[in-house]
């Protein structure tokens, strides 16, 4: 009897456990649907414009007008070469780079809502709701 229960309480124990695990795990691959172009708001888009050109030296490799060129791929239109175009898409690549390129995690050293605001930028042009 006494085996019994304490079997009972261990596996309690270890289900409670396992699923405390699974709630703490971060699910990376998504973060959320795609902003609304009405959601990104002038002053917004003008901020991720200036990191862009600025502190974020973007421009330097994909250009002024986010038409790539001969280091960095283009960031606009339907096409990329590396990654969907989505948000999502973006968010990540600016966050984490690209491993065996010159596209570094967070870029001239910015910080992660700049990233936010950079990829809004992009991610605004390249769906034309938004001038580079």
């Amino acid at each position: 009897m006494k085996r019994a229960l304490l079997r009972g309480v261990l596996c309690g124990v270890l289900i409670l456990c396992s699923r405390r695990a699974a709630a703490q795990t971060i699910d990376t691959t998504n973060r959320g649907p795609q902003p609304d172009p009405s959601m990104l708001s002038p002053q917004m888009l003008e901020a991720g414009r200036k990191i862009f050109h600025g502190k974020g030296t973007c421009s330097g490799c994909h250009g002024d007008k986010l038409q790539g060129g001969p280091v960095a791929p283009a960031l606009t239109g339907p096409g990329w070469r590396h990654i969907t175009g989505s948000f999502d898409a973006i968010l990540d690549r600016i966050d984490n780079g690209l491993p065996g390129t010159l596209m570094v995690p967070h870029p001239g050293g910015i910080s992660e809502s700049q990233v936010f605001l950079v990829a809004s930028y992009i991610y605004a042009v390249s769906h034309q709701s938004t001038k580079p």
